[in-house]
């Protein structure tokens, strides 16, 4: 099983590692893990003019009309909102380092774009189901059983929530909670597939971090791709 990484590196001999907007096809894979941040912060970067972003075709990611040899970043979010509509009907996991949805402006030909302007919606908008949070307590273990409860294990102290859960009329599992008690970890269905919403690593060390949480994350990874009953095919 091949898992897409997109905007943390993680280095692992199972994961593929890309930025949002230089990854191939979302739908060929069966887990996708993204840094939410990161595809906002490439997102400006592009409308800023630099540094050049590059999609998997080769051709340089523009905020302008598509030619010969760029790609409107316009264009290229819609295709990455097919891909990821098609990802989760397929039954896929998507594991999500989560931020409060924001605007993301200066983007010609998406006058109202928004941070998960990619993502289908669970039955409200995100910016009712992400409330902004400013974490700096770590974040406390409320459901041991959960197949990324090791997550949180390893890391809970130096989990900095950026946005926790609205839970009013949601159907989410939480597994991991703020000090003062704001679901800040959890997991619910999405358009056919499993979203699960993480807390990041508030100090992560670049050097030192990313092997070991790569390996947490490829652990959790698994535990619950076998929940879900689907076959782990070789790529």
């Amino acid at each position: 099983m091949r898992v897409l990484v997109l905007g943390i590196p993680l280095p692992h001999p199972d994961f593929d590692n890309y930025s949002f907007l230089s990854a191939p096809s979302f739908f060929d894979y069966e887990v996708m893990v993204v840094e939410a941040q990161a595809l906002t912060t490439a997102i400006a970067q592009v409308v800023a003019g630099e540094p050049a972003h590059h999609a998997f075709d080769g051709r340089r990611v523009v905020n302008g009309p598509s030619s010969p040899q760029t790609i409107s970043v316009a264009e290229l979010l819609r295709l990455r909102r097919l891909e990821t509509r098609l990802f989760l009907e397929r039954g896929g996991l998507l594991v999500l380092f989560a931020y409060p949805d924001v605007p993301v402006p200066g983007v010609e030909g998406l006058g109202h774009l928004h941070r998960y302007y990619w993502l289908p919606e669970p039955g409200r908008p995100w910016h009712e189901m992400l409330t902004p949070g400013f974490g700096g307590r770590g974040v406390i273990l409320s459901d041991d059983s959960h197949p990324f409860a090791s997550y949180v294990r390893e890391y809970g102290r130096r989990l900095s929530f950026h946005a926790y859960l609205t839970e009013r009329e949601t159907e989410a599992r939480v597994f991991a909670r703020s000090p003062g008690g704001a679901g800040v970890a959890a997991e619910l269905a999405l358009g056919g597939g499993r979203l699960v919403l993480l807390p990041p690593i508030g100090d992560l060390d670049p050097t030192y971090d990313r092997i070991p949480l790569a390996q947490v994350l490829h652990g959790c990874i698994l535990a619950a791709w076998e929940t879900l009953g689907q076959k782990m095919g070789g790529r």
